[in-house]
């Protein structure tokens, strides 16, 4: 690394050893004054939820300090993804852990303070284009996709990489985190509010679900429409429900409201790296979560390629070789470079197969679903027809205009100027149109 980025990194709050800036709170904006960051969650859990009055305790430092922080509540969300290389469907599990009602509003607020400081560091340090994950940026993945095309298309021919950080989440450093959370928030040390919630997040108890659902009492409650909590700590011990404890220096939970704004802050350091070193090869940095993408000559992939691995290291991360993807973007070329759910190709974008495999599936299980019931629904006399506006609403473009697959795949084929993604969701629409024209026979 030269003189020049060394002195980059540095220059993030505090990270050159000189004296850090006054400790002070990170001062709410006017959206925080309004709770705009507040969002009423309907989910079960060990409280009730909460409304406005205990937002406004949420954001007073002396009720966070001495507030007593729930165990969350964990699951493993699983995903099915088709891989046209191996030409078999893999599956892949991921902990997913979600906070207390009261625990949720206060990590929000801490959230949104700590997202309004990142924007400014991102600001001041020219990395408002490279990070692109969770932020309010009025962009879709369409618009990232379209941006990532120009370039490639502009610098053709090119190498376009695709890094995959291994274990993200599971595998973020506590040392390091903490050091950039008093960077950012211009802290000597945390203020005791700041330092419990960073302790809720890397120091946290949770609770299986899977083991609630085998205490009768607890299911009945979980399947109950009312607003009784699941359980509370005496009924959990009393019933032997375990309580697990983390007990790693590394590792933070995902699916709290804090979870992404805390990745994004601990990736600061390689996002000024990176984003520095490819400027001067005249590359281009974006990062997703876990996912970087650079579009490089194909003399500097190399050497680009080399530093990554070596910042990723300096950051206690780990990529999987097997998992990295280069593509060589020029006429002719075969295959597509994927990002996004997309993909790119100097001819246009494509949504991706197994993006598109993902929504056919949906369909026909939908299908089957509504059919099972119209029918069943005419048998008993309480219906004369099957009704289909549900399935036209979320599988054609009359659906919702932000929610249903074929509108976001429409202003994705308006945005990439792709008639070849047009044709991809109009034959699945087609085929909704066929299967309702079926059951009005």
């Amino acid at each position: 690394m030269s003189k020049d980025e060394a002195t980059n990194m540095a220059c993030v709050r505090g990270a050159s050893g000189s004296k850090p800036g006054p400790r002070a709170r990170v001062s709410p904006s006017d959206t925080a004054k309004t709770m705009a960051w507040f969002k009423p969650r309907a989910y079960k859990h060990f409280d009730v939820p909460v409304g406005s009055s205990f937002a406004h305790k949420a954001t007073k430092p002396n009720f966070v300090a001495a507030h007593s922080f729930s165990p969350l509540i964990r699951y493993n969300k699983r995903t099915k993804r088709y891989k046209p290389q191996n030409h078999a469907t893999v599956f892949k599990d991921r902990a997913i852990m979600y906070a207390s009602h009261r625990d949720a509003c206060i990590l929000s607020y801490y959230s949104h303070m700590l997202s309004e400081a990142l924007e400014r560091t991102y600001e001041e340090f020219g990395l408002s284009d490279c990070v692109i994950a969770y932020r309010r940026l009025s962009k879709a993945n369409y618009h990232f996709a379209d941006d990532a095309l120009r370039f490639a298309k502009a610098h053709m021919p090119c190498r376009i990489l695709a890094f995959d950080v291994t274990g993200f989440f599971d595998s973020l450093d506590h040392g390091l985190l903490k050091e950039r959370l008093k960077r950012v928030l211009e802290h000597e040390e945390l203020s005791l509010d700041w330092y419990r919630v960073f302790s809720s997040v890397t120091n946290y108890r949770y609770v299986h679900r899977s083991d609630l659902v085998l205490v009768e009492s607890f299911a009945s409650r979980l399947r109950s429409p009312s607003r009784e909590p699941i359980a509370t700590l005496r009924e959990l011990k009393a019933e032997g429900v375990e309580i697990h404890k983390q007990g790693d220096r590394f590792g933070i939970p995902q699916g709290t409201p804090i979870s992404s704004t805390l990745a994004n802050l601990y990736m600061i350091d390689f996002d000024l790296r990176m984003n520095s070193f490819c400027a001067k090869r005249g590359a281009y940095y974006r990062r997703y979560s876990d996912d970087i993408l650079i579009i490089c000559s194909f003399e500097a992939a190399d050497e680009i390629e080399e530093e990554v691995l070596k910042a990723i290291h300096a950051e206690k991360l780990e990529m999987r070789a097997d998992k990295t993807e280069r593509t060589s973007f020029e006429i002719d070329m075969k295959g597509a470079a994927q990002y996004l759910g997309f993909d790119l190709r100097p001819d246009g974008a494509l949504l991706r197969a197994s993006s598109l495999a993902r929504q056919w599936r949906k369909m026909k299980r939908v299908t089957r679903r509504i059919e099972r019931v119209g029918r069943s629904a005419i048998q008993n006399g309480t219906a004369e027809k099957i009704f289909t506006r549900k399935l036209r609403k979320r599988f054609t473009h009359q659906g919702r205009v932000n929610r249903s697959f074929p509108a976001y795949a429409r202003r994705a084929a308006a945005t990439l100027h792709s008639r070849k993604i047009l044709e991809q969701i109009r034959r699945l629409e087609r085929q909704v149109e066929y299967i309702i024209r079926g059951f009005e026979d």
